[in-house]
Formats: structure tokens, C-alpha cells, sequence
């Protein structure tokens, strides 16, 4: 299952980095022992707001709208040099939905608490087809039709947007091997679900497992008492990242949850000098102009743009470099924009090329809230 994470973290961060763990009074989450990285509601018109604005609270008020962005994803095989097999992916999508909502701890089956708290609920689809081919004879798989889908539920931005829980459900034809000689060799099929259950302190957390439709398997619960940074989920990774104060300087060190993975491993976010292309930031610069997001003026008819690279902070073992670009945030009490995410690079494993995802539409906005 590790392998497979290599190529899955980006989806299931729901899809690998930052969900910073707050402490709302809990021992096991002391800030005089850990590296806490601030995190502001960088969605917000003031970013400096820690709570939860109503009006994105379903069921709030007739105010209430979502956010809501389809992204188109392409594959890029120019980086493609695996010699002894090739992977074509297209068709790919993958659509994001962010609001609020009211969460009732006695529906938790492991943590159950007489209590009603609002929180952040954070949702991915991806959808993608893929084909393998074997470069010494020229054969090639059935098109396989992956999917993965996230939900997570996390605290407000005062809070270090600390997880509640997620669940990923994946389908999946993954990479399985760098070199292989046969064709059967180039692909492991995936189908789990995963249901993470954090305690209310956020102390642990208990992963139910469910593969090919079998039976659900209750894990052991796993301790938080040695994560000494920041702890996210792995599904509200962008999330976690788009509420940091970015910048071509930024530098920052935290710990992941995934299920995938099987535990916590430390990664960093760094900013870099990495511009987009010019027609692609255009095309992205108009969708967010006609939602409202952006305002071309005399020498700016682009949306300014952050870059950041996510790395595993362990070495090289599990994947490589991801890059994200966000919309900057120039003003915190008029932050038109939203740090919304326009683009992010995924490699693929064994040398088979990266997939890009590049806004596409924006079907609904808090822009306005």
C-alpha cells in the first residue's frame, strides 16, 4: 500500500501537506512542545477572521454558498523516461467543494461525545482513465477507470484547522513496479476505503479499512503523543497549505496523517520562484475575473501567483516533488482572490511523466462573504 501512496497522496488530501493540529485544551497537543505553524482563513475577504463566517454554514442563513472549481488534469509524459514501460492517462477531472457545517459527535462510532461543533468540510473528486504498455512487445492493458474521492471535516483556523475525520475511497490501477518484463507486472489494482476517526482532543485517531468490499476492519488507534510539528489530515492537505502565509520564502515543517501510508511522516512546504505558463495563467485569470475573483488592471491581466514545493521531508522514499501554485494574497483585509488553488504538478512514480491540474471553471464562489 505504500507504493500506491506515492501516487494517490495528492487525491486522498482531500489529494501529499499541511494540517496544522491546534489544541482547543487538549494535553496531548501541548504548543510549548511543538513546531505549530500559523494558519489564517485565507478564504476569507479578512484573513485574519479565526472562526467560521455563518454564511458559509449549510443551513446557516439564505446566504449560505459553497465553493466549488472543476480542474482539468492532463497527463505530461515529457519527464515519461521509464524504459521498460509506459503509462497514457486522459479523461481526467477533478472537482473540489469547501463550507461549512454543523458535526454531532454522538454519530462518532469510536470517540462518540455529547456534542454539536461547526467545522469545516472539505470534498474531492478525481476521476482519471489509464492504459499501461509494455515497450519490448508493444502490449497493452484494458483501459482501467481510476477513482478516488475524499471528505474531511476540521476545525476553524484559530483552531490550526485540527482533524475531526475523513474518509478516502480509492479504485485504482496503480504503477507498481520501475522495471518490469511482463505486462501483468506494470500494475497493482486498488480498491480500499478508509473512514479516520480522530478523538475530540485529537490525542489519536482509529482507521477503519474496508478493501474490495469485504469487511470493514477496525484498526488499532494510533497515538499522537511523539508527533512533535503541526498534524493534518492527509485529505484536507490543500486545504492546510492555502490557509499559510505564502511566499517565494516560505518554509515550513509539519506531519501528515494517511491512512494509505499507514501512519505519520513529516513533510515541507517551501516557496519558490516558479512562474506558470503565461496563455495557461491567462485562461485562469479570466475564469476568476468572471467569478469576481480578480480585477485586470493597467499591467496586470493575471491573477499573481505563489508556487510551492511539497516534499517528504524523510529523503526520497515515498514519491517526489509536488508543486502548487495559489493565488497570492495581497491585501488581508481585501483579499479579492481568495489564495484560491490554480495549478498544481504531481510526478508520477517510476519515471511514467506528472499529471497537471489546471483550473478549469469555477462553478460557485464565497468570494463575496
Amino acid at each position: 500500500m505504500k507504493k500506491f501512496w506515492k501516487i494517490t497522496a495528492f487525491v486522498t488530501a482531500a489529494c501529499a501537506t499541511v494540517a496544522f493540529a491546534g489544541c482547543s485544551g487538549c494535553s496531548s497537543c501541548n504548543k510549548n512542545n511543538k513546531n505549530l505553524t500559523v494558519t489564517n482563513s485565507n478564504w476569507y475577504a479578512g484573513t485574519s477572521y479565526k472562526g467560521i463566517q455563518p454564511s458559509f454554514i449549510v443551513g446557516e442563513n439564505s446566504d449560505y454558498t459553497p465553493e466549488v472549481i472543476e480542474y482539468k488534469v492532463e497527463h505530461v509524459d515529457a519527464t515519461a523516461v521509464n524504459g521498460t514501460y509506459s503509462a497514457e492517462y486522459k479523461d481526467g477531472k477533478y472537482k473540489t467543494e469547501f463550507y461549512a457545517m454543523k458535526y454531532d459527535w454522538n454519530n462518532n462510532p469510536v470517540y462518540p461525545q455529547n456534542k454539536t461543533e461547526t467545522l469545516y468540510c472539505y470534498k474531492t473528486e478525481f476521476s482519471i482513465s489509464v492504459q499501461f504498455k509494455l515497450k519490448r512487445t508493444g502490449e497493452t492493458t484494458e483501459l482501467f477507470n481510476d477513482s478516488m474521492t475524499s471528505v474531511s471535516y476540521f476545525r476553524a483556523a484559530g483552531k490550526n484547522l485540527q482533524p475531526v475525520y475523513s474518509r478516502q475511497e480509492i479504485v485504482s490501477a496503480s504503477p507498481a513496479n520501475y522495471q518490469v518484463s511482463s505486462l501483468d507486472q506494470t500494475y497493482k489494482k486498488v480498491n480500499v476505503n478508509y473512514d479516520n476517526y480522530y478523538s475530540y482532543d485529537c490525542g489519536e485517531v482509529t482507521t477503519v479499512t474496508q478493501e474490495n468490499g469485504g469487511e470493514k476492519v477496525t484498526g488499532k488507534p494510533y497515538s499522537f503523543n511523539q508527533v512533535k510539528n503541526s498534524l493534518f489530515d492527509n485529505s484536507s492537505l490543500y486545504i492546510a497549505i492555502r490557509s499559510m502565509k505564502l511566499t517565494t520564502s516560505t518554509s515550513a515543517r509539519f506531519d501528515l496523517y494517511s491512512a494509505a501510508q499507514g501512519g505519520v511522516s513529516s513533510y515541507t512546504v517551501s516557496g519558490q520562484d516558479t512562474s506558470m505558463n503565461e496563455i495557461e495563467l491567462k485562461g485562469i485569470s479570466d475564469e476568476m475575473a468572471k467569478n469576481g475573483l480578480f480585477t485586470p488592471a493597467e499591467g496586470v491581466n493575471t491573477v499573481p501567483a505563489i508556487a510551492v514545493n511539497v516534499n517528504y521531508a524523510g529523503g526520497s522514499l515515498y514519491g517526489t516533488t509536488q508543486t502548487i501554485w495559489y493565488a497570492a494574497v495581497q491585501n488581508d483585509n481585501n483579499n479579492t482572490a481568495r489564495a484560491t488553488m490554480l495549478k498544481m504538478t504531481i510526478p508520477l512514480s517510476y519515471n511514467l511523466g506528472a499529471l497537471n491540474f489546471t483550473l478549469k471553471t469555477i462553478e460557485n464562489t464565497l468570494w463575496h462573504k
